[in-house]
């Protein structure tokens, strides 16, 4: 049994199959400077991996840009950001722009969002992400609102796009874990368990090649249920036990899937926001009455539709787009919650012995000969050892855009912790560059003042806004 293996060894074992990927694919040259270099700078195959996106529409951006490469995302990338008028934003991609690239397409993506039609993924009631099983029929539905007819091919063509959204989704994630990159996104326990289990590859049959489908070998259980719909859970947990006669309740093997429609403010006001679709559970379901003989039967054909049938094709989707960039045998060697802190850091109590280590400093900051820190410097450690374990990690996350640790320590931060004076105003707030995890720290003349400033900053989150 791999559990029976330490998490930090497991650990270790996963980035050792990620380096020996990387050097059979980069042709030995693991660094992007010299892989780049092996090509010839002005080698069109190169010029595939570079993406220009908007701050505005990034997900949609980065989508258009690199769905082409397929697992070509395991390569160096390199990111332009551009404004609102398509200029690009001063700054050279060094690693820095990649690591807020990824940051801000995922949060982007599993956010929720007031300008699509509908949101990607959806929250439970622990606030935990798992895809939006009525994202497919919502999309059906939006379309016979606009009249387009079922199975034509501008309807077949809008369902293959959004689950091309799905497996880029997948891709992004799988290439923040590639590149030991972590994101601040908690998932559903019950969505990672698909996670680690095979895929099976099964034709669709479609024109597009690489549509092939993804049929995990996850299977639902009543319990996992209990994490996607407590109300629903309760319900059948009080069907399994009634004394009574179950008949009584007058239910069917069918199950009603709501369907969230995002209409425009006037489309509202004249049509319900919300569709039902009844579904049959088993042939002629509709005909066949839950009894005290057959309830069990029910109940596990409730739980697999609503883990595994309703949202098949989008999780499917998602898994095939991970699976392009993670094989999934390497995910099998841990557990639901030991892949959340794969995809987004340790919870442990943050060392900041361990993060001081591993800091480096510019500016006024860089330590000399003589070995010794700067007052200013000597006065955010100990503020930083004083802090309550949620003050250091919102300092963490106000600085690195995720308020875990790395895995295996700080030593694994990529682009590592760093401190760079940023004036002597003691009036001035301390701010971040979270594309390089730079903290730009004014040269505070006491430890006082340095606490409240830094309170103050990683509270309202200010960031870029003071630089």
């Amino acid at each position: 049994m791999p559990y029976a293996i330490p998490f930090s060894t497991r650990v270790k074992i996963f980035r050792e199959f990620v380096a020996v990927d990387q050097l059979k694919r980069r042709d030995q040259h693991v660094d992007p400077d010299a892989w780049r270099a092996a090509f010839g700078i002005d080698n069109s195959h190169i010029s595939s991996y570079h993406a220009r996106v908007g701050r505005t529409r990034l997900f949609e951006d980065a989508f258009l840009e690199l769905w082409e490469l397929g697992d070509g995302l395991k390569e160096p990338i390199q990111i332009e950001f551009v404004d609102q008028f398509g200029a690009p934003e001063p700054g050279v991609d060094g690693g820095g722009l990649l690591k807020e690239f990824l940051d801000c397409v995922t949060q982007e993506a599993f956010a929720p969002t007031k300008t699509a039609d509908f949101d990607m993924f959806i929250e439970n009631d622990n606030r935990l992400l798992h895809p939006n099983p009525a994202a497919v029929d919502t999309q059906k539905a939006l379309m016979k609102e606009s009249g387009v007819d079922e199975g034509s091919p501008e309807w077949n063509e809008a369902l293959r796009d959004l689950l091309r959204r799905y497996e880029f989704l997948g891709r992004i994630v799988g290439k923040c874990m590639y590149e030991g990159i972590l994101v601040n996104v908690s998932l559903a326990g019950f969505f990672l368990s698909k996670w680690a289990f095979p895929t099976l590859s099964i034709s669709d049959h479609s024109s597009d090649s690489r549509s092939t489908l993804y049929e995990s070998g996850y299977r639902a259980s009543l319990n996992e249920l209990r994490e996607l719909d407590n109300e629903l859970y309760q319900g059948l947990v009080q069907l399994k036990h009634e004394l009574g006669n179950v008949e009584d309740y007058g239910l069917t093997f069918t199950i009603d899937d709501p369907v969230f429609m995002a209409y425009s403010e006037e489309a509202r006001r004249s049509a319900p926001s919300t569709q039902v679709i009844t579904r049959e559970l088993r042939p002629n379901g509709s005909n066949i009455a839950v009894t005290n003989a057959n309830r069990l039967l029910y109940i596990s054909y409730v739980a697999r539709h609503k883990l595994e049938s309703q949202p098949r094709l989008q999780t499917n989707a998602f898994l095939r787009g991970l699976a392009s960039i993670i094989n999934p045998s390497w995910l099998s060697m841990f557990n639901p919650a030991e892949i959340q802190t794969l995809v987004s850091g340790d919870s442990a109590e943050i060392d900041v012995a361990d993060l001081r280590r591993h800091t480096i400093y510019g500016g006024v900051y860089v330590i000399g000969d003589d070995r010794q820190e700067h007052p200013t410097v000597q006065y955010f450690w100990k503020v930083m050892k004083s802090f309550s374990d949620a003050e250091r990690r919102k300092v963490l996350q106000f600085v690195t855009s995720t308020p875990r640790a790395p895995l295996l320590g700080f030593q694994q931060l990529r682009p590592q912790f760093c401190i760079r004076d940023s004036g002597s105003q003691q009036n001035r707030l301390p701010s971040a560059s979270t594309c390089i995890n730079l903290l730009k720290l004014p040269r505070y003349s006491d430890v006082k003042t340095l606490r409240e400033k830094l309170l103050t900053a990683v509270s309202l989150n200010v960031g870029f806004g003071l630089s």
